[in-house]
């Protein structure tokens, strides 16, 4: 199958993540993902990975969308106990770099790939962010890099 991005089998990286559940509007995320970050320092911990975010929801335009951030996280056991691991699971990956104007192509084609090769989702799409935007609102510049996993349920290659 030939798509404008490679997409690959591989498993979504194994962490423990300090996580916010939310239903809000995608502008509302900066200030979502500075209050995460304030969490973990006040609990002792210390970003361990790059921040993702688990979509619930489809976003359409600038309705409210169910998601939920989650930063990897490394610190003292006791704090790390009450915090969910994430990770391991088979996924379809591929990643996007540049702005966030090239998701809906990169989901278009995501989703072409699935359906071509009889892949079975297992969960929602998440978007790693490996170099997210600058100050957190310059979603436009070229030298973003997104990853973009959908579960499945079983590997084809």
């Amino acid at each position: 199958m030939k798509t404008a991005y490679a997409v690959k089998e591989k498993d979504f990286p194994e962490w423990t993540v300090l996580s916010l559940k939310t239903k809000d509007s995608l502008r509302a995320m900066g200030k979502h993902i500075g209050g995460l970050y304030g969490q973990a320092k006040l609990r002792g911990l210390r970003p361990d990975g790059p921040l993702f975010t688990v979509y619930f929801e489809k976003p359409e335009g600038e309705a409210p969308v169910e998601y939920e951030l989650c930063l990897p996280v490394e610190g003292p056991t006791a704090e790390l106990d009450k915090l969910t691991d994430i990770g391991g699971d088979p996924c379809l990956c591929l990643r996007v770099r540049g702005s966030y104007a090239q998701f809906g192509a990169a989901y278009k084609a995501m989703g072409d790939f699935v359906t071509a090769g009889g892949y079975r989702l297992s969960g929602p799409p998440r978007e790693v962010y490996v170099r997210g935007p600058l100050f957190g609102f310059m979603t436009f510049l070229p030298t973003m890099v997104t990853d973009i996993y959908f579960p499945i349920l079983d590997r084809k290659a």
